[in-house]
């Protein structure tokens, strides 16, 4: 059985090696120092429209900025939007483009996230029936966006998942869907209460003429970014005593759950019939349709995290399993794209210890992109595994790499470009003049690379 198992794991390391020796890609990079505001942690999301390529940052120290482009290349990036203040939108979670149609920006917001919606890409105004409501409901936060039939629909959370739409992009209500998304309940060890196990709708995607919805279990809590230091990443991700759910529907309010608790199919939360271990899989971070089959990419608490595919959306394969590969510490497949013939992944791959911040580990090299021609097991190599150019910061005393993670995606003008993710910005007193704040930790901010084929 030993032998087996070592003859699977060669032929996988050979495989990928004649994969990623067969292309000649690299990467070049195009934005550097966050657009020159070191607080711009996160590329966050990104998008085309109208022949421009748009990104949203995270930024906790000045607020949320969107920057576009025509060309990609340096020195070519206008800022369109800036927040008043954190306090107002923490960052740009979300870029959709409804065609040609308008663009919009879903925000993070302690008080209330915010959908802003933009013609020209340049003036942008903010959905007031949709921040109203999403006030009402305590929703901080939309990760996504999508267009399915005659309604755009938004996958908002905090507390609880909860899915908005709207068919002219001004007037948003909330879906009142058959069953909730609520109605997932999981028992809390840590207290002993029974809690709703959907926190926010993380993705969405359309595969086979429905709508189907990807749920989170814990997010992040932005909210501690604000006036106060970060001692350890456990104040930003709780753990959470329950694992992700699919869904589905075909007309936007009824819908059937195909991964979850007590689902019809056999796969449980997170897939945790499969393996009871699964239950470490607590977030969809990605999603994908690509040759015809729909892919989802997993957060994992121990690290663990994997990709799986569906040709119906009932049976599940699981085709990437980053541990297997000796890749211990991509904790999220944070992004996929299809792109030409393949299908790309970006990684966080950063050492975390939930229970006590970030560790030492040689090891964790930081972001990475994997890709893909066919999805098969097997079949994916490595790309980035340095994040980009090896570069390293130290902070607390611990050195980690400058670029832990692949953020977001986007195509323009027939060319690849990633976003990459850096520790957050914390405001902390100067030791010489206490009235004074400035960026705990490094001077760096968020980078942009494009793909050069040959």
């Amino acid at each position: 059985m030993k032998r087996t198992i070592k003859l699977f794991i060669i032929v996988n390391l050979f495989v990928l090696f004649l994969h990623s020796s067969s292309r000649a890609d690299y990467w070049e990079k195009v934005v550097s120092q966050g657009f020159g505001d070191p607080a711009n942690d996160y590329a966050w999301s990104m998008e085309t429209f109208r022949g421009k390529l748009y990104v949203g940052t995270l930024n906790p120290i000045r607020g949320a900025e969107i920057w576009c482009s025509s060309s990609g290349e340096p020195g070519s990036w206008k800022r369109t939007y800036n927040a008043r203040s954190p306090l107002s939108n923490l960052g740009i979670r979300s870029l959709y483009a409804d065609a040609n149609h308008a663009l919009y920006a879903c925000t993070f917001n302690i008080t209330g996230a915010e959908i802003l919606r933009s013609l020209d890409g340049r003036s942008w105004t903010m959905v007031e029936k949709g921040r109203g409501l999403l006030r009402k409901q305590k929703d901080d936060t939309i990760r996504c966006m999508i267009r399915f039939g005659k309604y755009l629909y938004g996958g908002a959370g905090g507390k609880s998942a909860q899915l908005y739409r709207s068919k002219n992009g001004s007037n948003w209500t909330l879906v009142k869907t058959n069953p909730s998304f609520e109605s997932t309940k999981v028992l809390d060890p840590n207290t002993g209460a029974v809690i709703t196990n959907n926190i926010l709708i993380g993705e969405m995607e359309i595969f086979k003429g429905q709508l189907y919805a990807f749920t989170w279990t814990r997010d992040m809590d932005l909210g501690n970014l604000i006036g106060q230091e970060i001692k350890d990443i456990s104040t930003l991700i709780p753990k959470s005593p329950g694992a992700f759910e699919v869904w589905r529907s075909s007309d936007g309010v009824n819908w059937e759950k195909v991964v979850g608790k007590d689902d019809p199919y056999g796969n449980g939360m997170g897939f945790c019939l499969h393996n009871p271990e699964n239950l470490a899989n607590d977030v969809v971070t990605s999603v994908a349709v690509y040759k015809g089959k729909l892919y989802l990419g997993t957060q994992n608490d121990n690290g663990n995290s994997s990709i799986w595919r569906t040709e119906n959306g009932e049976e599940w394969e699981k085709v990437l399993d980053f541990f297997s590969l000796g890749e211990r510490f991509n904790f999220y497949v944070w992004r996929m794209i299809p792109f030409k013939d393949r299908l790309f992944i970006g990684t966080l791959n950063l050492a975390l210890n939930y229970n006590g911040g970030l560790t030492t580990a040689d090891k964790a090299t930081g972001a990475q992109i994997w890709a893909t021609e066919s999805g098969d097991p097997g079949t994916f190599y490595n790309l980035v595994h340095n994040g980009f150019d090896g570069e390293t910061i130290v902070y607390k005393g611990l050195e980690i790499p400058k670029n832990y993670g692949v953020r977001s995606f986007g195509i323009l003008h027939d060319t690849l470009f990633a976003g990459t993710a850096t520790i957050a910005s914390v405001p902390v007193p100067k030791e010489d003049d206490p009235d004074q704040k400035t960026i705990a930790g490094k001077n760096i901010g968020c980078e942009v690379w494009k793909l050069i084929e040959e």
